[in-house]
């Protein structure tokens, strides 16, 4: 399987989402992210998903490691449109990887690190 990271929150049928918070100029990203995933995290329901590697689910913890992932994203986001290398750290108990992006013409190359006894079926994968 390829990399993929997916987030899907848990909505009621028939329920409208959430209107969407507004951030003021003082708040702190990283702080509303970690208190939004603990929340997600509490009402339980909603999936967040990474794999790829040769593994098709990782093992995450919701609250924990879709914080850390979110808190990353827009760094992410950034050097992806500006074609720099970036890397993304999911470092909690068990996971424990670095994945290292860096754009190549129409692709998007990642290169997986683990610094556990988990061993990458392939280092590097790419997607477009």
């Amino acid at each position: 399987m390829s990399f993929s990271a997916s987030f899907n929150p848990a909505l009621p049928s028939g329920a409208a989402p959430p209107a969407s918070a507004g951030l003021e100029s003082g708040d702190d990203y990283e702080i509303l992210v970690m208190e939004a995933c603990s929340a997600l995290s509490d009402a339980g329901g909603s999936r967040f998903h990474i794999g790829g590697f040769g593994s098709d689910e990782w093992p995450l913890d919701f609250a924990y490691d879709l914080s850390a992932f979110m808190e990353q994203l827009p760094s992410l986001l950034e050097s992806m449109r500006e074609r720099r290398e970036v890397e993304v750290d999911l470092s909690s108990q068990g996971i424990e990887r670095t994945l290292t992006f860096s754009s190549s013409e129409d692709l998007v190359m990642i290169h997986c690190e683990s610094r556990t006894d988990w061993v990458p079926n392939s280092e590097r994968e790419s997607i477009a």
